[in-house]
């Protein structure tokens, strides 16, 4: 019997974005284990294993959980194991290499978004050479966005490169409402039909950079301000910071703070327009929800979105990094939301390609789960597209 172990930072995300590749794992009679922060009763998983990750990559924590997930893999002898995103995944992949060469299963990394540029300072090339310190190791690796899959072929970061459209969205998660139930919804937030939502929905993080989104909308006119609302939708680290600093400057009015919210369609297609001033991406799964469900995106011009959002046609971008970020994204909302034409046009140019959909995804993007494909090294990997 074949026997896998799927490694994620939090058990979120495995229950978010794996359930439908490990159904598939579970209909072939494999016995599928998850390593993650947290539990799980899922009737699909047959063992779980609760381990803490922390973000500061020189915690003695990590060195823990390192040697916790090289016995796990010692004493269960899985035919597979494969990581996600960045922290899990060097931990894993760091279990992996403690191995005897001969114990070592076939390793499978899913990159949801490199911390690393080509152009970046220290930081990214700490990032950047802990990956190429991975490769001997990761005998497949699974890239998402057009910039990942040029850096993982320029810094040779596996045995074997495979591009895919994401993880693959789920539309029957997302079904349409009447325009009775959008209108119930955005009423019990104080939203008539003439108040412009925007929402931001994710984790509170400095990755995600909402703090930039509430200094964008205090530069919007007064009374524009009063005929619109912000929505957040997440929880995380820097939500207590963001609501200080909504509190400062006297928006609290006019943002929500929503918590964890399981069931974002309603907010979706609901809100005016969606919000992303996030620095670092793969390929986001807010941006491909918002579109899926009609409703168009502003936001931060980097690797994710540009594959997802063209400017001016299902969305505008602004440049994140600029000095000037937070008045250039108020700029782009005023325009928005004063020129109707061109929300009309945004708005009827927001849908989702198939191709980032779970049916065109799911049977490509397990085939390599699956280890179907040769991951014998070779001297410069090549790109292929399941």
């Amino acid at each position: 019997m074949k026997k896998i172990l799927i490694c994620a930072s939090r058990i979120s995300h495995i229950l978010n974005f794996h359930l439908p590749y490990i159904s598939l794992f579970k209909e072939e009679g494999c016995q599928v284990d998850i390593a993650a922060e947290g539990t799980t009763d899922h009737p699909l998983i047959d063992h779980c294993y609760d381990l803490r990750f922390v973000k500061n990559p020189l915690s003695p924590q990590n060195l823990k959980t390192i040697r916790s997930l090289r016995a796990i893999m010692r004493d269960n002898q899985y035919t597979m194991v494969y990581s996600n995103a960045t922290l899990a995944g060097a931990a894993l992949r760091s279990a992996v290499k403690r191995l005897p060469r001969k114990q070592r299963p076939v390793c499978i990394h899913i990159s949801h978004g490199y911390m690393f540029s080509e152009d970046g300072g220290l930081r990214s090339c700490i990032y950047r050479t802990a990956e190429k310190l991975m490769a001997k190791v990761t005998d497949t690796l699974v890239v998402m966005n057009a910039e990942d899959k040029h850096l993982a072929e320029r810094c040779r970061l596996a045995k074997h490169i495979v591009f895919t459209d994401g993880m693959g969205l789920c539309g029957e998660q997302f079904p349409e409402i009447t325009p009775s139930e959008r209108a119930a919804f955005r009423q019990q937030y104080g939203a008539d039909e003439h108040t412009k939502i925007l929402l931001c929905v994710g984790e509170f993080s400095s990755r995600k950079n909402q703090r930039l989104l509430i200094a964008a909308f205090s530069l919007l006119p007064s009374e524009q301000r009063m005929k619109t609302l912000l929505l957040f939708a997440g929880e995380g680290a820097d939500k207590n910071d963001c609501q200080l600093l909504a509190e400062r400057y006297e928006l609290l009015p006019h943002i929500r703070f929503l918590g964890q919210v399981q069931d974002t369609n309603a907010l979706y297609r609901s809100a005016d327009l969606l919000l992303s001033a996030a620095v670092m991406e793969g390929l986001p799964f807010n941006v491909m929800e918002a579109l899926y469900c009609g409703t168009p995106v502003i936001a931060s011009r980097i690797k994710g979105h540009t594959d997802l959002i063209a400017d001016g046609v299902n969305g505008l971008l602004f440049d994140v990094r600029a000095h000037d970020a937070a008045q250039q994204l108020a700029e782009r909302l005023h325009t928005v939301l004063t020129n109707d034409t061109l929300y009309n046009n945004l708005k009827a140019h927001a849908f989702l390609d198939e191709k980032y959909q779970i049916e065109q995804v799911r049977p490509a993007l397990f085939s390599v789960l699956d280890g179907r494909r040769d991951a014998t090294e070779i001297k410069t990997p090549e790109v292929t597209y399941p």
